[in-house]
């Protein structure tokens, strides 16, 4: 892998970019993680990706990351060796949608893959389900690394692009012939143990304990917080308390409650199911980092020294509640890498991850580091 970056908010730049880095032999594909503030034009970026000669996936995200910085404007591209099979799925938000035959059709004509990179449409309905689909086709072995690309207006726009255009409500998977390492941690900790969720629909929870979800998030919330949360600062409040699903061995996994429906629903990235129990969450950020640092560090060790490429997924929601802390948790993620590569990522809405060994989940409020062979 190769790393490239740019300061330009500017499409023409982005594609000129990319034509340069097609142009070297040895480069099968490009990963392409660009920020929400370049503001591309839609029909522009769409008609220069048919023209590009080797094949390209890419998300558009709230913020990106090279070298350890966290930056609002600019493009990572990520240049890869070995080839890049692209598929792509729509519909993420149709209730109705058979996501199990759709990624079955997808895969059926090949064998399973060693690993893939997946991006998602992060304000979709139904990341949960498809990736749930994704696990049953494709089981426990095929290794996963990604995460949701949108924007923090949290209007669904297009926000995926591969050589067909440039998508939203979708997803994209990136098939490699090539194996990585990933650590997931998340450092929060139960404050409220014991609530269910008696009416969900998808990502929208009505009811905790049929009663109002809003008003029990209130209730909950207002002993810790010295300024009364409403529907206006939300989300500003609620970065600091999701909510985390119980599985199995005390695992929790973390949904990010982002708004507030008009009759007290909550808004959250990632569904939930009638009946699962949840924990309501908190973290001191010292917490969160620390998390972090053992994640890196679970994604860098290894008997294998060839590991040496690290790609960060990590949630915008942690960055915005550590404010300037955060680039000490990515100092800490960069401390632990045994790599001389610079740290690139994105800050994402949701994040995609297995260890290959494990059960697919798409989390909130996660950190994912994946460390590539060459």
């Amino acid at each position: 892998m190769i790393y490239h970056y740019s300061s330009s908010g500017k499409c023409v730049d982005f594609v000129a970019v990319c034509e340069d880095v097609m142009r070297h032999e040895d480069v099968q594909g490009i990963l392409a993680l660009t920020a929400e503030a370049n503001r591309y034009d839609v029909k522009e970026l769409s008609q220069s990706l048919s023209r590009l000669q080797k094949p390209i996936m890419g998300g558009i995200f709230p913020q990106i990351v090279y070298d350890s910085n966290a930056i609002e404007q600019g493009f990572v591209l990520i240049a890869l060796k070995t080839p890049i099979d692209i598929k792509r799925f729509e519909g993420l938000s149709n209730l109705e949608q058979d996501f199990v035959a759709d990624i079955d059709r997808a895969f059926c004509d090949q064998p399973p893959p060693k690993s893939c990179i997946s991006l998602v449409d992060g304000l979709a309905t139904c990341i949960s389900s498809w990736v749930d689909g994704l696990f049953e086709v494709l089981g426990s072995d095929v290794k996963f690394v990604g995460g949701g690309a949108g924007s923090l207006s949290f209007e669904q726009r297009p926000c995926l692009f591969c050589n067909d255009g440039v998508f939203k409500d979708a997803a994209l998977i990136g098939v490699l012939d090539k194996s990585f390492n990933v650590g997931v941690g998340h450092g929060w900790h139960t404050m409220h143990s014991g609530l269910q969720v008696t009416q969900v629909k998808k990502n929208i929870i009505y009811e905790i304990d049929n009663q109002n979800a809003f008003e029990v998030y209130q209730r909950l919330v207002a002993p810790h917080h010295n300024i009364g949360i409403t529907a206006e600062n939300f989300f500003s409040v609620a970065q600091a308390y999701p909510f985390g699903i119980h599985r199995l061995n005390d695992e929790k996994i973390v949904r990010d409650p982002i708004a507030v429906t008009p009759e007290g629903g909550l808004i959250c990235v990632g569904e939930l199911s009638q009946g699962d129990f949840v924990d309501l969450l908190t973290a001191e950020p010292a917490q969160l980092i620390n998390a972090a640092a053992v994640t890196s560090a679970c994604a860098s060790s290894s008997q294998q020294a060839s590991l040496q490429h690290p790609i960060l997924f990590d949630c915008i929601s942690r960055a915005l509640y550590l404010k300037e802390q955060f680039s000490d948790e990515l100092a800490a993620i960069k401390s632990e890498l045994t790599s001389p590569d610079p740290l690139v990522g994105a800050l994402v809405l949701g994040e995609i991850a297995n260890s290959g060994n494990g059960y697919l989940e798409f989390y909130n409020k996660t950190t994912v580091v994946a460390c590539f062979d060459d």
